[in-house]
């Protein structure tokens, strides 16, 4: 799962893993590893295209709410010329 952090919270985060690729944080008792990762080709493309981030956040709004297709409804839909 990946998260955005920003104001407050992504300075704070910084500050934890200023001088270092590799960070362990102790959270009540609990170790986390965290450690800098890089964007593969997909991942750069998606961050790069404002319009591509749009409508995965709608699609993402569709599943939530049960908006879900077939295939098959798809490719008919596409035929009657619906979409």
């Amino acid at each position: 799962m990946a998260k955005k952090l920003y104001g407050l919270e992504a300075e704070l985060f910084k500050g934890l893993i200023k001088e270092s690729t590799k960070s362990i944080v102790d959270v009540e008792g609990n170790r986390y590893l965290i450690q800098q990762i890089e964007a593969n080709e997909v991942e750069k493309e998606i961050e790069s295209d404002p319009e591509l981030r749009e409508m995965i956040k709608r699609a993402d709004e569709d599943i939530k709410r049960g908006r879900l297709y077939t295939t098959e409804e798809i490719l008919d839909a596409i035929d009657r010329g619906e979409v």
